[in-house]
């Protein structure tokens, strides 16, 4: 099966060049020259056994049968013999013509071994049934890893961001809770209005940086004149996402409490 491109990918890997597989086979008294080499190889016809078995030598190739695509079946699915196969079913005829004895104990044999190997069959697909089966838990065990995250308690101040009551932010009463973990998170506080809709909604907790800087684009928690807002930091002052609401100017009263990073 595909005997011309097998030989020529068998000499390729075994780095042998047309010129020299031609030397190697004349040397051996096979009329092989190198347009008839390439001819082979291009399936245009075949070679001798003699100097197709001689080529399988020259490369190296051990189990000629299987690297030229036997697999012990014809197309049509019924058995194709190969000659050890034929030698072995000629020499039982032989046996079981001259000697008649000599089958039984042929075929005892013969049963107890295919017994045998009816066993080993079954353990080697057990194993592979376990192995497939550990694969599929492994599997299982990281996508189970992946989904769980790690919690942490963090300080929570309650729905306050875009209060309209005076306060002072340091004085407020907080609580703690427990969420997942966010690496930079100081603080969570609750999200009170819709003045930054549609990203960020009543009722929404927030991840807080505590920081003195802020970059302009980012969103953050800022007080004004003891009232505590979420906007986000613009050139010109504090920006409402939400078009129905006024933008406020940034003044000296404008105080930064930190850097929103993330939702809860």
């Amino acid at each position: 099966m595909n005997i011309g491109k097998t030989l020529k990918e068998s000499r390729i890997s075994a780095k042998i060049s047309v010129k020299e597989i031609s030397d190697i086979l004349v040397n051996k008294g096979f009329k092989a020259s190198e347009s008839t080499i390439y001819s082979w190889e291009n399936e245009n016809s075949q070679p001798t056994p003699g100097a197709f078995l001689a080529m399988c030598r020259a490369y190296g190739i051990k189990n000629v049968l299987t690297t030229f695509g036997y697999d012990g079946y014809k197309e049509d699915g019924s058995i194709q013999l190969n000659m050890k196969e034929t030698i072995a079913i000629e020499k039982y005829r032989f046996v079981s013509e001259h000697s008649p004895d000599g089958t039984k104990i042929i075929d005892s044999v013969l049963d107890r071994e295919y017994s045998i190997a009816e066993q080993i069959s079954e353990q080697e697909k057990y194993m592979q049934n376990q192995q497939e089966r550990i694969h599929e838990l492994e599997t299982e065990n990281q996508e189970i890893s992946e989904k769980i995250t790690l919690m942490r308690i963090y300080t929570y101040f309650g729905r306050i961001a875009c209060a309209e009551e005076s306060f002072d932010f340091s004085e407020i009463p907080d609580e703690t809770i427990e969420a997942p973990y966010m690496e930079g998170a100081d603080f969570i506080i609750g999200v009170n209005g819709d003045s930054m809709e549609p990203d960020y909604h009543d009722g929404d907790r927030l991840y807080v940086k505590k920081t003195d800087r802020m970059t302009y684009g980012d969103v953050g928690i800022f007080t004004i004149n003891n009232e505590c807002f979420l906007k986000e930091y613009g050139k010109d002052g504090l920006i409402s996402r939400n078009k129905d609401y006024n933008n406020m100017a940034g003044t000296e009263d404008v105080q930064l409490i930190g850097k929103v990073i993330g939702k809860v």
